[in-house]
């Protein structure tokens, strides 16, 4: 059987944005949203596994990210106008009522636009997202703690002097060993994303590593973002999945089972931020099965 696999750009707020599309929607279509923010999409391409068991995937570069187009300025990027872009995206491709998943930002990302375009999605999935920054900022603050003393000071210290020096590198390192990417090399879908990230996206929406004592930001568009309370009008089904070792912490996937109705939430033992690599098969089966009782 051959997948169908094509790719275009489709117009959003007069913006040319990069989509690509995987196999065909005889049980539904998953639209994804990656993370960051300022990243790519290539690193979540192995949900389109998805696609040999019915769904479509449709995969695409956020503003500024990627293959699609750069904005003038940043001084507007906000969180609330990518979740329009994402439901625009949607209709500018002639699509119904689709599943909606998100990754990390993306996470936070898809509970915004469900939130903002809740007759849009036919369910939702939030893996190793957030729904506030202070708790992104609390599992930080947490993750630094637990690393070994001597890359710990040299990550606070990097903080206090704003300046990266090759023990930053090493104690990052261990940050994405241990916490993120959670295997000894770096795959190559997630260079290939993580090499272009947009830094301007970065500082305009206020993520700048290595900080970790700011809850909620004081600078950027994220600054005090925080949806808790507006998730609990969502009513679609929806899945709630971090591992245990994620960066961003099993709390912050707590938080957000506390406030959705009905939610379902899956912690995986042993496993950090991308259970799409680190346990494919299981995480593709936890999808399917999903997605086929949310249909």
């Amino acid at each position: 059987m051959t997948l169908p696999d094509r790719d275009g750009y489709v117009r959003v707020r007069g913006k040319r944005l990069y989509y690509r599309r995987v196999g065909k929607p005889v049980r539904g279509t998953v639209l994804v949203l990656h993370g960051g923010p300022g990243s790519t999409h290539e690193y979540l391409t192995p949900l389109a596994d998805l696609a040999g068991v019915g769904y479509e995937l449709i995969f695409y570069d956020q503003l500024g990210c990627g293959r699609s187009e750069r904005p003038p300025n940043y001084r507007d990027y906000t969180i609330v106008a990518n979740a329009d872009d994402a439901d625009e995206l949607r209709r500018r491709l002639r699509l119904r009522r689709v599943h909606l998943f998100g990754h990390s930002y993306g996470g936070a990302l898809a509970l915004e636009a469900a939130v903002r375009h809740p007759r849009a999605w036919r369910s939702l999935v939030v893996s190793g997202g957030y729904a506030s920054m202070q708790s992104l900022w609390k599992a930080r603050r947490l993750r630094v703690s637990q690393l070994s003393p001597p890359n710990r000071r040299a990550w606070l210290r990097a903080e206090r002097t704003g300046v990266s020096t090759a023990a930053l590198a090493r104690a990052g390192e261990e940050f994405r060993r241990r916490f993120t990417e959670h295997s000894a090399i770096r795959r190559y879908e997630v260079w290939l994303s993580f090499s272009h990230v947009n830094p301007r996206i970065l500082k305009a929406m206020g993520y700048s590593a290595p900080r970790v004592c700011d809850e909620g930001f004081r600078s950027g568009t994220m600054a005090g973002w925080d949806i808790t309370r507006e998730i609990s009008r969502l009513r679609m089904p929806v899945l709630i999945t971090a591992g245990q070792f994620d960066h961003v912490t099993p709390d912050c996937a707590r938080e957000i089972h506390r406030c959705v109705p009905h939610s379902r939430l899956v912690i995986a033992r042993g496993e950090g931020h991308q259970p799409f690599f680190e346990s494919r098969d299981r995480y593709i089966s936890l999808l399917e099965n999903f997605f086929n009782q949310a249909s």
